[in-house]
């Protein structure tokens, strides 16, 4: 592997076929999670990728599309367009620097606009095989038991396991008894004001270990049966 950390002559020499970069965030999650929650998971997922496969590891975007969380403190976003024109711009110059095969991850669920632009950019560069998968979607489900989307039992367990010294004292979650498309018309704190959309106390460092280790599998496969890569 090799990383933002090496030379640009270390990278060259490497020759690198393929680039991993995560898509953070850096938003509130409840009064026990760091705002940061979805960059660690998503940096952390990459850099085992990349480092398993043998790839380009470029640092992880910390921000994304978090308006939803409104202004609690410590949350951060970028605009849609300004997300999807910085997608745009690092991947042109990944490909202009010679690499074709891009791994874009997402970590956070509300980044809707990255879909179109990697199917854009997919159609418009004729030497880009660009994949984009979604961190969620990587995730055992089944091993969790409750219904949450946001800082519940699977977060929970992946700080756990990933951070467990930022990680504070757990209280009892939350399920508003409405589906997650009232994020598109209010903020997370107005339909739970905790921040919390699931129940942080099933959370285990057991259960993030097997969920980390299932996730960075489960991407390695879709990579290269995907990408065609070896």
């Amino acid at each position: 592997m090799v990383s933002y950390l090496c030379s640009s002559g270390e990278i060259e020499e490497s020759q690198p076929e393929i680039a991993m970069w995560g898509i953070g965030a850096v938003e509130q999650h409840g009064p026990h999670l760091p705002v940061g929650t979805d960059l660690i998971q998503v940096a952390s997922i990459t850099y085992q990728v990349a480092l398993e496969l043998g790839g380009f590891l470029i640092p992880p975007l910390p921000f994304s599309m978090s308006e939803c969380h409104g202004k609690e403190a410590g949350t951060q976003w970028l605009r849609p367009d300004t997300l999807g024109n910085v997608v745009k711009d690092v991947v042109s110059s990944l490909v202009r620097g010679g690499i074709n095969k891009i791994v874009v991850v997402n970590g956070h669920g509300g980044n809707f606009v990255l879909s179109s632009v990697v199917r854009e950019m997919g159609l418009k560069e004729s030497n880009l095989d660009i994949l984009l998968l979604e961190a969620a979607e990587l995730m055992p489900s089944e091993l969790v038991q409750d219904s949450g989307i946001h800082a519940g039992a699977a977060e929970t367990s992946l700080q756990l396991y990933l951070n467990k010294n930022n990680v504070k004292d757990r209280i009892g979650g939350t399920v508003p008894p409405v589906g997650r498309e009232f994020l598109d018309y209010l903020t997370l704190p107005q339909l739970s004001p905790k921040g919390i959309w699931g129940d942080p106390e099933q959370g285990s460092a057991e259960l993030g270990r097997e969920m980390f280790e299932r996730a960075v599998k489960k991407c390695i496969s879709k990579v290269k049966r995907e990408l065609n890569y070896s």
